[in-house]
């Protein structure tokens, strides 16, 4: 059973060329490819505390160095810190001999008990805040240097622009004085205006090689010194407890202070979250777009492949020898709405990368064309239309592993049912999985929109561990419009949006009650191709291996 929620062992190949499971990679709706996180640009739509669920603008979030000024983590363990409050009697200003009760408050941990008042922090009178905070040895001297790079960075900032704008100015001037487009009487009557602009030239050449701009700063420079601090002569006398020693994990938590002893600990300002935007980039499509609300867990755009891709797991482990042909068993399942017709496809995994090398470069050779203008030769590329910018990613060559050579496929076609969440609770969706006309050899079950495939392989001697390939291929309904295709949603119509291939796939008969036919001009399905890696186990190459 454990095989059913280890999700990592089914591996889908990115556009990119990485293997990502089906949880950590997406599916663009209008690209109709996979994209994992190299293949997406990342967008921060808001930054909030994940205890007191504030929001907080980026650049008061710069000023608190990403942390929320009321929230606390415990330095010991890292768990949250509450605030407790204990009640003391103490005089009343008034009345002297009288006595009131008056509230205290503290910070606690509930999961290792350490207390604010383990390291001598005195108890507050309001449960808001108010808390004390130790200040950086070297906070001084860091603040200097942020000051002094970031004026050195505006200098060189302006230097730029100022020998940009100078280098642009003698460019336009020189235009003018090219002799090979003048005659000899213009040149004549054009002497005085061409003195004077050949002052002007270098005067604003030496303007742009010169910087002006200085840099004015009192920062001292550091002073290397061989000399190490010494340690304390107690290190030597006093025996070492180690629970009272911090951690590596506690002093990384607290880079400022870099305690060395629990009695050094303080609370720690709770760090900040993020709710960040996913965008494809090639079409610059929304992937993935969360709700601005922070203490919503919803999202207005999400485009998980779970939710497009079919899902193959592995139902049971399976005991592999050398030789010995084995029976591997793996679920698939139907997320969408509409059926489903998938069918099982050798995999050549340098054919995949060669084919995609070549359809990368073929378009980029087709959207790019070169127009020469009067001074250069620039590239104007044709997707300017669309107003879309292609960035190219880099994609892998070659899978991480070697994949089996003797696997059998079922052949033909599987239907997978549309997903219906009431079918477990109807009586007549039990009995529609006699309709279909499975080969007991390829389908073991068959349950809603979940279908049981087996898939033969034999492991031969040099595999230490047995990994089988196949490609998925599998009809998608797309619910989008494309707007290059001068439809509207409402317009009642269906668009064609191409296919990668045939859709009669092997020699064996359809797995289901009607067999599919292939896709009109009109009709929005389309048929994608996904590899998928299943990583099956170890071999077992002996019987030694086996008894053990």
């Amino acid at each position: 059973m454990s095989h059913l929620f280890q999700s990592d062992l089914v591996k889908l190949l990115c556009s990119c060329g990485l293997l990502r499971p089906i949880t950590a990679i997406y599916f663009c709706r209008h690209c109709l490819v996979l994209r994992c996180a190299n293949c997406v640009s990342h967008e921060m739509d808001m930054l909030y505390c994940p205890n007191c669920l504030e929001n907080m603008p980026s650049t008061e979030a710069r000023l608190k160095k990403n942390r929320c000024g009321n929230c606390f983590d415990c330095p010991s363990c890292g768990q949250f810190l509450s605030t407790r409050a204990s009640s003391i009697q103490s005089p009343d200003p008034g009345q002297p001999t009288r006595n009131i009760q008056r509230k205290l408050y503290y910070l606690a941990c509930a999961g290792c008990r350490w207390t604010s008042r383990d390291v001598n922090i005195p108890d507050q009178t309001v449960a808001t805040g108010g808390w004390p905070e130790l200040e950086a040895p070297n906070q001084k001297r860091i603040l200097a240097l942020l000051e002094h790079y970031r004026a050195v960075a505006q200098k060189d900032r302006v230097d730029r622009e100022r020998k940009r704008l100078a280098d642009s100015r003698v460019k336009n001037a020189a235009c003018y004085l090219r002799t090979s487009d003048l005659s000899t009487d213009k040149l004549s009557s054009l002497s005085p205006s061409i003195a004077s602009v050949r002052k002007s030239l270098a005067t604003m050449s030496t303007y742009a090689l010169k910087g002006e701009t200085r840099l004015n700063s009192d920062l001292e420079p550091s002073v290397p010194s061989e000399e190490v601090e010494g340690l304390p002569d107690n290190i030597f006398t006093e025996p070492v407890v180690l629970s009272q020693v911090c951690s590596m994990s506690q002093r990384l938590a607290c880079p400022e202070q870099q305690p060395t002893a629990t009695s050094q600990l303080y609370p720690l300002h709770k760090h900040l979250l993020v709710k960040r935007s996913l965008r494809c980039r090639h079409c610059e499509h929304n992937l993935s777009k969360p709700e601005y609300n922070p203490s919503s867990f919803k999202f207005k755009i999400q485009l998980a492949a779970y939710y497009h891709v079919p899902e193959i797991r592995m139902v049971a482990p399976v005991e592999l020898k050398v030789g010995v042909e084995a029976c591997v068993q793996i679920s698939l399942c139907n997320p969408t709405a509409h059926m489903m017709t998938v069918a099982l496809l050798p995999f050549l995994p340098q054919q995949h990368f060669a084919a995609t090398a070549s359809r990368v470069a073929a378009n980029a050779d087709k959207e790019c064309v070169g127009t020469p203008s009067l001074l250069s030769t620039t590239t104007i590329c044709s997707s300017t239309s669309s107003m879309t910018r292609l960035i190219e990613v880099p994609s892998e060559t070659s899978l991480p592993m070697s994949l089996a050579d003797a696997v059998r496929l079922p052949q033909g076609q599987l239907l997978l049912a549309a997903r219906d969440d009431t079918a477990e609770y109807d009586d007549a969706a039990a009995d529609a999985k006699h309709a279909y006309r499975d080969d007991p050899q390829v389908v073991a079950w068959r349950r809603a929109n979940k279908v049981g495939v087996n898939i033969y392989v034999t492991p031969e001697p040099h595999d230490d561990e047995l990994h089988i390939g196949f490609v998925l291929r599998y009809d998608y309904t797309n619910t989008v419009i494309a707007t290059n295709t001068g439809m509207s949603a409402g317009s009642g119509g269906s668009m064609s949006l191409g296919l990668s291939g045939p859709t009669s796939l092997g020699s064996g008969p359809g797995s289901g009650p009607n067999s599919l036919s292939a896709p009109t001009a009109e009709s929005r399905t389309v048929t994608l191709n996904v590899p998928v890696v299943i990583r099956v186990g170890g071999v077992i190459k002996d019987s030694s291996e086996s008894h053990a």
